[in-house]
């Protein structure tokens, strides 16, 4: 169990449950643990206690001591790990993204998010943010677009620049040379930071349609929040693009790796089946292809009538 803003280890807290590294008020309800892992331990007496529901909490949270009988919360006690657990007993693993100030960095924390939404996406929403890091997904989306966008393009940009140079060099009637080349990567690097803007419009316009439709459809136990969070980690599947080169290759594998992962996270967030969380995450996709159909079959139909006049 660690601050959820500077990663201290939170055992053997007495009295007020303030964070003794950065001050951070925390309750033990706000985690998760394996059931009969750790003691709940009375804050008048030391009497231990252990949580065996489903996330390792008591049951009730609030009676009478035992053995003092002074009325005790489970917010108020003091909460130690079992022999044996004191590296595990916690359900929850650790967000690298939403906990980066104890992950050498920004950088490194996009990298092992990125990882985390390949790998166990899951795990990426079952971490409550704090309520001054409830809008972190929003950051990581953004630094994820900088970096797939400007990276990828950027290498695009680099290798027609090496392309127009050896076609300026080729003799009369090449490509160029160096000012076409300079011009050329300006204009991919443009044509990215104009994506970036348009790509976070659209996520906006999707998580909120993927929304409304789990509302329609299920009883989702999450906010609108939750599902943006799962849509903006998710997105962490795009850093291959970055890849130099074979990003733009694997952009169209990333694309349906992407919404496996954001499928998966909505199923944990918002308590939905996996039916229904497909539905919801497809809905947009499939508006999108009709649309692009009907367009498509409205201009066939105009044309044909056009040639019979």
């Amino acid at each position: 169990m660690k601050c959820k803003i500077c990663g201290y280890q939170l055992w053997n807290i007495q009295g007020h449950h303030n964070c003794p590294e950065c001050g951070n008020p925390f309750k033990v309800s706000d985690y998760d643990f394996k059931p009969n892992a750790v003691a709940f331990c009375c804050p008048h007496c030391d009497q231990d206690y252990y949580g065996t529901d489903e996330h390792g909490l008591l049951q009730p949270r609030a009676f009478n001591c035992v053995k003092c009988q002074q009325p005790i919360e489970m917010d108020q006690m003091v909460v130690r790990p079992l022999a044996g657990y004191e590296d595990s007993a916690s359900a929850t693993s650790e967000h690298p993204w939403e906990r980066r100030g104890e992950n050498k960095g920004t950088l490194r924390a996009w990298v092992l998010t990125a990882k985390a939404a390949m790998v166990t996406p899951s795990e990426l929403v079952q971490f409550q943010p704090s309520q001054d890091r409830v809008s972190g997904h929003w950051s990581f989306l953004a630094l994820n677009l900088i970096m797939t966008m400007l990276v990828g393009y950027g290498s695009m940009g680099l290798l027609f620049f090496v392309m127009a140079l050896a076609g300026g060099a080729g003799g009369p009637g090449g490509g160029g040379g160096a000012p076409g080349a300079g011009f050329l990567i300006i204009g991919v690097l443009i044509q990215a930071l104009i994506a970036i803007p348009i790509a976070l419009l659209g996520m906006l316009i999707f998580g909120a349609l993927v929304h409304l439709f789990l509302r329609l459809v299920a009883k989702p136990e999450g906010t609108l929040t939750d599902t943006y969070r799962c849509m903006c980690y998710s997105q962490g599947v795009n850093a291959l693009t970055a890849i130099p080169v074979c990003g733009m290759v694997l952009g169209y594998i990333t694309g349906i790796w992407a919404l496996v992962s954001f499928i998966l996270m909505l199923c944990k967030a918002q308590k939905v089946s996996g039916f229904q969380a497909t539905m919801a995450a497809f809905i947009l996709p499939f508006m999108v292809m009709m649309l692009f159909i009907g367009s498509i079959v409205a201009a066939i139909v105009l044309t044909m009538d056009t040639s019979n006049w």
